[in-house]
């Protein structure tokens, strides 16, 4: 097993426990072509994103201003509705995994969201109550990759990086995690997550068993 100073159990949403769908979608929305990887860099690196998911502009302004950023001509109305569908609902299995996260462990959530899905995540999705601490994007004011989110999460948390276990879907928000000494690893979907978090020795028995 591997480090057992372990005190957090830290969770991303879209792509580990929450479907998002294929990349069709981020492609339309971003007017792009290209690899999953590539797309996905796109948008964590635009500002319009960024300012949404920071909380810093509404809803109606994302969806006006990123057709403008990206030169798509999708109406605004066409745009919202797609938007807030997009996260497809839970994975298989995903409530089953935070759950089995043995009781001594604190479960947190850190997430690039925004007003639009927030509420669905929680109530339509159920993930409300099923996490001690919840990390969003628009409630803090700073999105992932930035340090700042980290800086946010550690002090709210007190405690050391290295005793955080941190799972998320994109390789830039695992590379600044582990620069800050955070014990960070790349997973898609519940399979994956499952098999971190059993090398960790921090899911109760009956979920390793489930695994063979």
């Amino acid at each position: 097993m591997k480090n057992a100073n372990i005190k957090v159990v830290m969770f991303d949403l879209g792509g580990v426990l929450v479907d998002l769908g294929d990349v069709s979608q981020m492609h339309d929305m971003l007017n792009t072509e290209g690899e999953e990887s590539e797309v996905w860099l796109k948008w964590l690196r635009s500002p319009t994103v960024a300012a949404f998911d920071s909380g810093k502009i509404s809803f109606d302004e994302f969806a006006k201003r990123l057709p403008e950023e990206v030169g798509s001509s999708v109406a605004v109305e066409t745009f919202k509705q797609a938007f807030q569908a997009w996260p497809k609902g839970l994975f298989a299995g995903a409530l089953d995994l935070v759950r089995s996260v043995k009781p001594q462990y604190h479960r947190a959530i850190l997430s690039n969201t925004n007003a639009a899905h927030w509420s669905r995540l929680m109530n339509e999705m159920a993930l409300a109550g099923n996490f001690h601490s919840y990390f969003a994007s628009h409630l803090i004011g700073s999105v992932k990759p930035d340090r700042a989110i980290y800086d946010y999460v550690l002090d709210a948390l007190q405690v050391a990086p290295e005793e955080i276990l941190f799972i998320d879907d994109n390789q830039v928000n695992i590379d600044t995690a582990q620069l800050m000494g955070i014990q960070a690893y790349r997973v898609k979907g519940v399979e994956e997550a499952k098999k971190v978090l059993n090398s960790y020795n921090v899911l109760q028995k009956y979920a390793v068993l489930a695994e063979k």
